[in-house]
């Protein structure tokens, strides 16, 4: 199998985690046509850390943090690749990842990309939980309250990504943001149910587990692609995804506003089917 794919690690400050992220992408069974780390800023003995893998990837420097969105552009711009892979510096994939995609995506063309089941963890080797259980082929309307796609299990055709204009930086939740307009625009993403990216979760300084992340981040979602979303599904899409935005807020947030955020998402309609 030809190598196809650019895969693009975003690197800030992750000296502790990219050894076991650069190790899964040099042992796929089919390797990569490159691997791009952006530094986005990285303080400086953490800068100093990739210099050992030098001969073995290409390191992109941003002066200075610009943050993730826009470090996987800058890796996106400069790819050569047909296929666009993202991992980020604290995750992993087993070691058939690639493999499996870049045999699906020759075997079923007209797909934009596709994306894998996901172990999500906090220590290392052990699963808190497995996600396989997701649409097959997926489309808008799976789409209108939560995303399905993990960015670290993504894999998508660079061309579509250019030309949707890539992460909003100006969007804090810029993975959601971009998979709606991709879906928006016809393009449709195939799942492979099995768990091939051990996806970390813990207090590592994980963005998503601030209140503020989801809150603002899906309301500016939320504001741009609400036409798309009634279109779709209709009030029920609209009420939906604000009381997933409410009720995944008061998860992460505390005192007052936890309860308030609770209230919300308590007194918004969930089952309106009309439009």
């Amino acid at each position: 199998m030809d190598a196809k794919t650019s895969v693009i690690i975003p690197y800030y400050n992750n000296d502790q985690y990219i050894d076991k992220a650069l190790q899964s992408v040099f042992q796929q069974t089919a390797p990569a046509l490159e691997i791009l780390v952006v530094n986005d800023g990285s303080k400086e003995d953490s800068r100093s850390f990739l210099e050992k893998y030098a001969q073995q990837v290409t390191i992109i420097d941003h002066p200075m943090n610009r943050g993730i969105a826009e470090a996987r552009n800058t890796g996106a711009k400069q790819a050569k690749g047909e296929f666009l892979a993202f991992l980020d510096a604290d995750d992993y994939w087993e070691s058939n990842k690639l493999a499996l995609q870049q045999q699906l995506m020759q075997d079923e063309a007209e797909l934009s990309g596709c994306h894998c089941g996901t172990r999500i963890f906090s220590e290392e080797g052990s699963a808190n939980e497995t996600c396989i259980n997701k649409p097959e082929y997926l489309a808008l309307k799976d789409s209108l309250v939560d995303s399905h796609i993990v960015p670290s299990s993504w894999l998508v055709k660079r061309e579509h990504f250019i030309q949707a204009g890539g992460f909003d930086p100006n969007v804090v939740a810029e993975d959601y943001d971009l998979f709606l307009t991709l879906l928006s625009q016809g393009h449709q993403y195939k799942f492979i149910n099995q768990a091939l990216v051990w996806f970390r979760r813990s207090n590592q300084g994980n963005e998503s587990a601030r209140w503020q992340y989801i809150y603002y981040g899906r309301l500016k979602v939320f504001k741009k692609h609400w036409k798309d979303l009634y279109k779709e599904g209709g009030l029920w899409a609209l009420s939906n995804n604000l009381q997933r935005t409410f009720e995944l807020a008061s998860w992460r947030a505390h005192g007052l506003r936890h309860y308030l955020f609770r209230l919300v998402s308590i007194g918004l309609p969930q089952n309106y089917k009309g439009k």
